[in-house]
């Protein structure tokens, strides 16, 4: 017996369309595919009015404000996946830059001052770490604390005043402040830094610890994992990076201001979860936190593209997260429901 044509047609159809939908499920089947939807919606929805947001110029501004927050939000990734929050990232942001710049006027070679600041950096971090494990309590209240002390901190040691007079020719500052193949030095920085925290989060013990603890804290402990130890461990590496987002801020203006890091803590809470790492912890993701800093910076390019009055940015920011967060676990649940 013989196939006729739309016989042999219906079984090319099928494989037809068995392999587009196999194509939009690789498409789509990754954890962060909602977050790479979100941002393209934000980049059309700004660039197709406002091409200008194309421009090399544009390009490299949001590029190099993603690696200034960016920087801070890896290390929020570790705590929250621990299922602990650092209200003071922009406390210990503003301490270590301040610091450095302080060093630098004083005559201090900037790499030195630079290496002095992730020591600075690194003993904030510290500090609210071993308050959280000696006080027996949650460090969201220990860094409600430290947030506060770190800024006054800033504002002793910096006199209220910007520093400014850095100089600028020191190859610190021209590498720091400058560009490689045509793009700002921190992105590349913090696609290093991604890669690098990506693997010891994913592929390490200390990654597997951390993420140990936040899925349950008792059961970790049961079975001798040092859970302080490894608290401090994390507030440390936060504080090293919060100090040097401080210094690639500092050696692209060259100058510091007392205000500078003032909310820069909700800022990357929210770009961490809307990354994808759950409150809950236990899990955490650093591709998503990259994700979730470009759409929290292209809500903010919007609302100074389309001259939104600074009354109403806060409300469509939160709005703009709030829709992204809805999208993302939306396409999450579909591709769990899915066999």
């Amino acid at each position: 017996m013989t196939m006729t044509s739309t016989e042999k047609q219906a079984p090319e159809g099928a494989r037809a369309t068995a392999s587009r939908a196999g194509l939009w499920k690789r498409l789509t089947g990754f954890d962060e595919a909602g977050l790479v939807l979100g941002v393209l919606v934000l980049v059309l929805a700004i660039g197709i009015p406002h091409p200008e947001l194309f421009s090399p110029g544009s390009v490299k501004t949001l590029l190099r404000d993603a690696a200034f927050v960016g920087m801070m939000v890896f290390g929020m990734v570790f705590l929250i996946a621990m299922v602990e929050i650092d209200l003071s990232v922009g406390g210990m942001y503003a301490v270590s830059a301040t610091s450095a710049a302080l060093m630098i006027k004083a005559g201090i070679d900037p790499w030195a001052a630079f290496a002095a600041a992730l020591v600075i950096g690194a003993a904030l971090g510290a500090i609210n770490g071993l308050l959280t494990v000696l006080l027996d309590v949650p460090m969201i209240i220990v860094t409600l604390g430290t947030l506060s002390a770190y800024f006054g901190l800033n504002l002793i040691i910096s006199g209220g005043r910007p520093i400014f007079g850095m100089p600028r020719d020191h190859s610190f500052f021209q590498f720091f402040g400058g560009e490689i193949l045509g793009l700002p030095t921190p992105s590349w920085i913090l696609l290093i830094a991604l890669v690098g925290l990506h693997f010891v989060f994913k592929r390490t013990r200390f990654g597997a610890t951390v993420r140990a603890i936040g899925a349950n804290r008792a059961a970790a402990e049961f079975i001798g994992i040092r859970v302080g130890v490894t608290r401090i461990m994390v507030t440390t590496l936060v504080g090293i990076l919060c100090a040097f987002s401080g210094c690639m801020t500092l050696a692209f203006f060259k100058a510091v201001d007392p205000s500078m890091g003032l909310s820069k803590e909700l800022m990357v809470i929210a770009a961490a979860v809307i990354g994808g790492t759950s409150l809950a912890g236990g899990t955490g993701t650093l591709i998503g936190a990259l994700l979730g800093v470009f759409v929290i910076s292209l809500i903010n390019t919007a609302v100074v593209f389309y001259n939104i009055d600074p009354n109403y940015s806060r409300f469509v920011t939160g709005c703009v997260i709030l829709g992204a967060i809805a999208l993302d676990r939306f396409l999450k649940r579909r591709n769990a429901a899915k066999p």
